[in-house]
């Protein structure tokens, strides 16, 4: 479709993209991923992992500038739904490797999966910038 090939065009065109959010990355990498663009889901990817949060044996991501979350006893920090949900990304565009994600990509991607799990709620589901806050199904 040429409304797509020319919407890879631009995101491939984008100037220097050190400069980009950490949102803008995740969801570029997936769309690379998608768009079987492996060598640019590679370099934001490893761009990506530059800014990762890694603590406690898991990976996640956050916004720039934000404010250490607080270790208090008996209370459970969860993250934000856009940090959620700009990880969630990141593991897509991981698992989205083409033909498939080396054994590397597999483990860094199961320390991406266990902080994402971390931030479910009691009832099983997550806060969302796009859903309510429900359990699936």
């Amino acid at each position: 479709h040429s409304v797509v090939r020319n919407a890879l065009f631009c995101l491939e065109a984008k100037p220097n993209e050190k400069k980009n959010h950490v949102y803008t990355k995740a969801l570029m990498a997936y769309t690379f991923a998608l768009a079987g663009k492996e060598e640019k889901r590679k370099a934001l990817l490893g761009s990506l992992e530059k800014e990762a949060v890694k603590k406690d044996g898991s990976v996640h991501w956050q916004r720039p500038g934000k404010e250490p979350e607080a270790d208090l006893p008996y209370y459970r920090y969860r993250a934000p739904s856009a940090e959620v949900e700009m990880t969630a990304y990141v593991l897509l565009a991981h698992l989205t490797a083409q033909p498939a994600p080396s054994q590397e990509e597999l483990s860094f991607a199961s320390l991406i999966a266990k902080w994402i799990s971390g931030q479910q709620n009691p009832n099983g589901g997550f806060s969302s910038t796009q859903v309510s806050c429900f359990p699936p199904g």
